[in-house]
């Protein structure tokens, strides 16, 4: 072989070696930009998602039914609990907004027997009718309240895989409402854990 054909061949060679070493350096960014930008992703707390997913943290939003606030509250049941006309005060928002959910989830665990995953917080908000009319079956309820709820479990939810997430599974232990912004009916969802 002659020696310029010997040096195109370590050079190639080189060239392939030296590929994969940036190859793996490449990977090695990647793991360790994953490792420390993941923390970041933290789930919302039950107030922010419901705020992010009925209005897009809107305070002043006015639904088609004429919802008011961040939480799309319905008049008749934000004056049920309370007298201000502060639609656009966030945290008189979720005051009220605590009191309804309390409500609800107590009619579900009565009926239910267990405390209520994400998905059906969301439903037991956004239609809570529906839900107790059906049993409160998820797989009864309306696709567009389905995905709403799917879209809401998935802003809360940070513990479980993602194969649980898509399938609805409820962890273990439980969601920990306390944990996510409901602490007024907290202890009444997890006695049960």
């Amino acid at each position: 072989m002659s020696e310029k054909n010997i040096r195109a061949r370590e050079t190639s060679g080189l060239r392939v070696r030296a590929g994969v070493g940036l190859g793996k350096v490449i990977c090695l960014v990647a793991i360790w930009c994953a490792a420390f930008l993941s923390p970041q992703c933290n789930a919302l707390s039950i107030r922010d998602a419901l705020g992010a997913i009925e209005s897009g943290d809107d305070d002043h939003a006015v639904g088609y039914a004429g919802e008011v606030s961040r939480y799309q509250i319905k008049k008749n049941i934000w004056r049920a609990y309370s007298s201000s006309s502060r639609f656009w005060d966030k945290n008189e928002a979720w005051r009220i907004a605590e009191q309804v959910l309390a409500v609800r989830v107590d009619a579900y665990r009565r009926h239910t027997g267990h405390a209520p995953g994400a998905f059906d917080i969301y439903v037991l908000w956004n239609a809570p009718g529906q839900f107790q009319r059906v049993g409160y079956q998820q797989k009864r309820i309306s696709r567009v309240v389905a995905e709403r709820a799917t879209r809401f479990t998935n802003l809360v939810r940070r513990a479980e895989s993602p194969t649980m997430v898509a399938a609805n599974q409820k962890p273990e232990k439980g969601l920990l409402l306390a944990d996510r912004g409901l602490p007024q009916f907290a202890l009444a969802v997890n006695a049960m854990d």
